[in-house]
Formats: structure tokens, C-alpha cells, sequence
């Protein structure tokens, strides 16, 4: 597989140079899953971040109410999409966790290479913390949206 030509195909990596996604493209590894597998586990070390290259991956989230813990699919990602973000931003744990809906394939990065490269090369870590903060943008609107749908529907059962 071609890294560099992948990266160039999503969105907002086209704001890098060859040279900087041949940089980013080094430090990817390859991995696959089958369906039903986790990727990432909610609460475990935030160590890595992902770049989804096939299927489709649904986004965990497990929350303990006390007496039983309840675990929601809160979205689904497609090609292209990048998860496990929570170690890029600061966060020493995973917020949430992901398994695989269908076989994927998707691009390992160890966050601390990251952060190497992005101290190396301070452009190139602003182009990609952006595209980071975009994707959590994009997910907190979805999620508002999804919100704001069952609140109205609640409201116009009453």
C-alpha cells in the first residue's frame, strides 16, 4: 500500500508538502481486523492513533451508572477517518474505544513519534493538530445534532 498517496487522498492532508506526509507516513504501521474485534479499548493508555483505511469501525462509549455499566455505539467511521485521538490532545487515557463493524484495515501511529515529529517540524504539527481538532469539532456537532433530535422528539410525544 502506498501511504503517502492514501494520506494525500483525505481531506485537509493535502495541505502537506510531500516531503511532510512522507514524514507522517514513516512512522504508520499497517494493521487489520476482523469484525467484532476492538481497536482501542475506552480507559486503557491513550498510547496510539489511528487513521482508518477500510470497512467500517463504530465509535464505544461505556458508561457506569452505578449499579451496571451500559455501552453505546455513538458513530460509525469510514475510510479516511482518523480515532483515538485522546493521546494527541493530552488525554493519558482513551475517552472511548472502537470495534470493527466489518473487516478494516487501518494505519498505527505511536503518539509519542507524533509529538516528536510535530517538536522537528512545527508546520507540519499545526496542519495535523488541526485536522484533529476538525474531526473533534465535526463529532461534537454530530453528536448536539443527535441530541437535539431526541430531545425534540421526547418533547413532541408529550
Amino acid at each position: 500500500m502506498d501511504i503517502v498517496s492514501f494520506l494525500q487522498g483525505i481531506k485537509g492532508f493535502e495541505q502537506l508538502e510531500r516531503s511532510e506526509l512522507e514524514q507522517v507516513a514513516r512512522l504508520a504501521k499497517l494493521k487489520k481486523v476482523k469484525a467484532g474485534e476492538p481497536i482501542d479499548l475506552q480507559g486503557e493508555p491513550a498510547s496510539k492513533f489511528y487513521v482508518l483505511v477500510s470497512g467500517r469501525l463504530g465509535v464505544i462509549l461505556t458508561l457506569d451508572f452505578g449499579v451496571v455499566n451500559q455501552t453505546y455505539q455513538i458513530t460509525t467511521l469510514g475510510t479516511g477517518d482518523m480515532f483515538a485521538w485522546s493521546g494527541l490532545v493530552g488525554n493519558p487515557h482513551y475517552t472511548a474505544g472502537s470495534r470493527a463493524i466489518t473487516d478494516c484495515s487501518y494505519l498505527e501511529f505511536e503518539v509519542s513519534e507524533l509529538e516528536r515529529l510535530f517538536v522537528e517540524d512545527p508546520r507540519l504539527g499545526y496542519v495535523m493538530m488541526r485536522l484533529v481538532a476538525q474531526t473533534i469539532a465535526s463529532r461534537l456537532r454530530h453528536m448536539q445534532l443527535h441530541l437535539a433530535q431526541q430531545y425534540a422528539l421526547r418533547e413532541s410525544v408529550e
